[in-house]
């Protein structure tokens, strides 16, 4: 019997659709959460004759060797310990910890390679892929992407924004949301920009975008070769006419959101730029402008895929599970 092993979350919705399906079609799976994976039971067995690793966590006990499939869906495996000493050995404490970090590292990246010696999709270490390289691997292989700018020079914010007229800025990886007393607060998110805005000699490292004029945008979910499309009509609404994002999927008054059919051209060049950037899943924005062009703004590889499925039919979480039974 074919075993499947999940790294996910706790939190991950999308995760808990395909484990629901998996149990429906009686598919062998073990499904693991970061939340309990913190310093796991670990046994480690190189020998001339084989190689194993045995896991226990929560009182399950897991044989790596048994699994035929893993799908790094967004969880981690975490080896974590602090030594607290007297403040007058800080230096040693900050040595120590150093040290059963890097220890720590080995263990586990040696665990997700030995994973990957089996059928695997995706992998823990590109969970936050670098949305610079993604946009560069783009334009590489022919997609349109924004003309981006990232410095911390003012004088050249300021031409790049006087030549592109509409700018925006966003964060050059991902927006960071904290609590301060009983209100969330997030940085980052993306914003209008004009030369005005730029009052400092000086800031911190920031990306600056050409805006691009919607027609629509896109969320694509891509899945082992195979993309799931949809339009959203976002520019309808001034609250989200720059993200989507900005309005609740869930609330009164949502964007239109409709199945969409991509460009076969289109197609081929999102699984050309997922193989280069070794991801057999992931969701994908792009625009499309009044002129029919598409612009690749970014991939996320845990991006959730429960709404795309749900609004459009898809059965996304259906397909996944049958995937990776095969």
């Amino acid at each position: 019997m074919i075993s499947i092993l999940i790294l996910s979350e706790e939190i991950d919705v999308s995760c808990d659709l395909v484990c629901s399906w998996l149990n429906k079609n009686h598919n062998s799976y073990t499904r693991l959460n970061t939340e309990n994976l913190l310093n796991p039971e670990i046994e480690v067995d190189i020998r001339s004759t084989s190689k194993s690793i045995i896991m226990t966590t929560n009182n399950n006990t897991l044989n790596l060797n048994e699994i035929n499939t893993v799908w790094f869906r967004r969880g981690y495996l975490r080896f974590f310990s602090i030594n607290k000493l007297s403040n007058s050995q800080e230096e040693i404490v900050n040595g120590l910890n150093k040290h059963i970090a890097n220890e720590g590292d080995t263990l586990k990246d040696y665990i997700y390679d030995f994973l990957c010696l089996k059928r695997n999709i995706n992998h823990a270490n590109v969970y936050n892929y670098n949305k610079l390289t993604a946009l560069s691997t783009a334009l590489s292989i022919g997609l349109n992407v924004p003309d981006t700018l990232v410095t911390n020079n003012a004088k050249i914010i300021r031409e790049f924004i006087y030549k592109k007229h509409n700018a925006i800025t966003k964060c050059v990886q991902d927006i960071q949301s904290f609590k301060m007393g009983e209100v969330f607060t997030t940085v980052g998110r993306i914003a209008m920009v004009t030369p005005q805005d730029i009052t400092e000699t000086t800031y911190w490292y920031s990306l600056f975008q050409q805006e691009i004029t919607k027609r629509y945008e896109l969320r694509i979910f891509y899945w082992l070769g195979k993309c799931y499309a949809m339009a959203i009509f976002s520019q309808m609404d001034s609250k989200s006419r720059l993200d989507f994002r900005d309005v609740d999927v869930n609330g009164s008054h949502p964007n239109r959101m409709v199945p969409f059919t991509l460009p076969k051209n289109i197609r081929l060049k999102i699984d050309r730029l997922m193989k280069k950037l070794k991801l057999e899943s992931g969701s994908i924005d792009m625009i499309v402008s009044p002129d029919n062009e598409y612009f690749f703004l970014e991939v996320n590889p845990v991006g959730q895929f429960n709404f795309i499925s749900e609004l459009c039919n898809y059965d996304i979480e259906k397909d996944i599970a049958i995937s990776l039974a095969q």
